[in-house]
C-alpha cells in the first residue's frame, strides 16, 4: 500500500530473521515504500545508517502526506531503542504508527532496563499498534503494558520451491537422520549444547546422527570444536547459506532443528515446516504454537542435554521412519496459516482499519 511507510534492517543481503521478513514483504507488496535502519558492519557505519535513516524519515514525513502510517520492525535492547525514536518522530508528525517486535528477548531486556523502563512503556503506549507474533506474548505485553491495540499477525514465509528436482516436502530417510540448524552460531541459539549432545550420545544413537550447520556468527569456535570433537565427518559446517544453497539445504535434510534459549517465532522453523520438516526446539516464545509434540515434533527446556539426548535417540531408531514422515505431512499442513495470502490479508486489513480511524 502506497499510504505506508517500512522501517527495519536492510533486507537485502540480509544475514537475520527480520530482514528475512522483510524480504518476503517486498516481493508481495505493491509501492513498498521502504527505509532501512540497520546493515551488517561496524558501529560506526550503522550509525550513520541511522542518522540517514532519520533524516530520510523526516524528510518522507514533510513531503509525503501520502504516507499515513509507519510500520516499524524491531527487536530488543538496542533495536527498540533506536526503533522507538523512529516511532515517537511518526507520532510527532501525526502518523499512525505500527511496531512490529520480533526480540525473543524482549521480556529479558524490559526485566533489565530499570532506569529505562518508564521510557519502554511509554513508547509501547504511545504507539497505535504493537505487533507480536504468538498468543504467549500477546500475554506477556497484555500483562506488563496499557497498549492501545495489540494484534497477532502471523510471520510470513515464501512457499517453497523445489532443489535439483526434489520436491518440497517429506523426502526418504537415509543411513543416517540428517538435523539441519540454520542461524546464529551462538551460546543463546543452543547450537554447541546440541553438538555436546551428539557427542555423548555416539552409543545411544548408533552413529545415526549427523547435523548440518549454516550461519554466522562464533565460526571459529564452531569450527574448532567440529574439529576437536567430531573429526568423523557427522558435523559439517556450512558457512552462510542464502537463496539455492538453503533451498537444497532444507530439502535434504531429515530434521529441523532449534535448541534456543529465546525466541519470537522463529523464521527458520516456519520455514522448515513449510518444506514438509519435523521440528526439534524448545518452547520458548510462540514456537509452541507450530512445533507441537506427538503431532510434528519434539519439544525440550533450553539447556537440558538429557532430554535432548532421549529425543536424538528416538529419531536415530529405525523403527521411526514412518513416524517422521508423519510429522513432516503434519508440518506442511500447520505452514498454510504463514503463507503470503494468509498474513498480508490480515495486514492489509489493519492498515485499512488505522487509515480509516483517523
Amino acid at each position: 500500500m502506497k499510504e505506508v511507510l517500512y522501517l527495519g534492517p536492510d533486507y537485502k543481503d540480509h544475514r537475520g530473521g527480520i530482514g528475512a521478513l522483510l524480504e518476503v514483504y517486498a516481493r508481495h507488496i505493491k509501492e513498498f515504500n521502504f527505509i532501512p535502519t540497520y546493515s551488517g558492519g561496524s558501529i560506526r557505519k550503522n550509525s550513520y545508517r541511522y542518522l540517514k535513516a532519520w533524516f530520510r524519515l523526516v524528510s518522507t514525513l514533510l513531503l509525503h502526506r501520502s504516507i499515513k502510517i509507519l510500520h516499524i520492525h524491531t527487536a530488543s535492547r538496542g533495536s527498540f531503542l533506536r526503533k522507538s525514536v523512529l516511532a515517537l518522530t511518526g507520532k510527532l508528525f501525526g502518523r499512525k504508527v505500527i511496531l512490529h517486535i520480533h526480540g525473543g528477548g524482549f521480556h529479558n531486556f524490559y526485566a533489565r532496563s530499570r532506569l529505562l523502563r518508564p521510557y519502554i512503556r511509554f513508547v509501547l503506549n504511545r504507539v497505535d499498534v504493537v505487533i507480536c507474533l504468538s498468543e504467549k506474548w500477546r500475554q506477556y505485553y497484555t500483562a506488563e503494558f496499557r497498549i492501545k491495540r495489540l494484534e497477532i499477525v502471523n510471520n510470513v514465509i515464501e512457499n517453497p520451491p523445489s532443489a535439483s528436482g526434489v520436491p518440497a516436502g517429506p523426502q526418504p530417510l537415509h543411513d543416517r537422520v540428517n538435523l539441519l540448524f540454520l542461524g546464529l552460531i551462538s551460546d543463546g541459539k543452543g547450537i554447541f549444547d546440541l553438538l555436546d549432545v551428539v557427542a555423548e550420545s555416539r552409543s545411544l544413537t548408533h552413529n545415526r546422527i549427523c547435523v548440518t550447520i549454516a550461519g554466522n556468527g562464533e565460526t571459529d569456535r564452531l569450527q574448532q570444536l567440529i574439529a576437536e570433537r567430531h573429526p568423523d565427518g557427522e558435523v559439517r559446517f556450512e558457512g552462510w547459506v542464502s537463496g539455492p544453497g538453503k533451498v537444497a539445504l532444507l530439502n535434504s535434510c531429515d530434521i529441523y532443528v532449534l535448541p534456543s534459549y529465546n525466541e519470537g517465532l522463529p523464521i527458520s522453523i516456519l520455514e522448515a515446516i513449510s518444506y514438509g520438516k519435523p521440528v526439534i526446539a524448545t518452547p520458548v516464545g510462540g514456537v509452541p504454537e507450530v512445533v507441537r509434540p506427538g503431532f510434528n515434533g519434539w519439544l525440550f527446556e533450553p539447556g537440558d542435554k538429557k532430554a535432548l539426548q532421549s529425543i536424538l535417540a528416538e529419531v536415530a531408531n529405525n523403527n521411526n521412519q514412518d513416524l517422521l514422515k508423519q510429522y513432516g505431512m503434519n508440518s506442511l499442513s500447520l505452514a498454510k496459516e504463514y503463507t503470503p495470502e494468509s498474513v498480508f490479508s490480515s495486514l492489509d486489513r489493519l492498515y485499512r482499519e488505522l487509515i480509516h480511524d483517523r
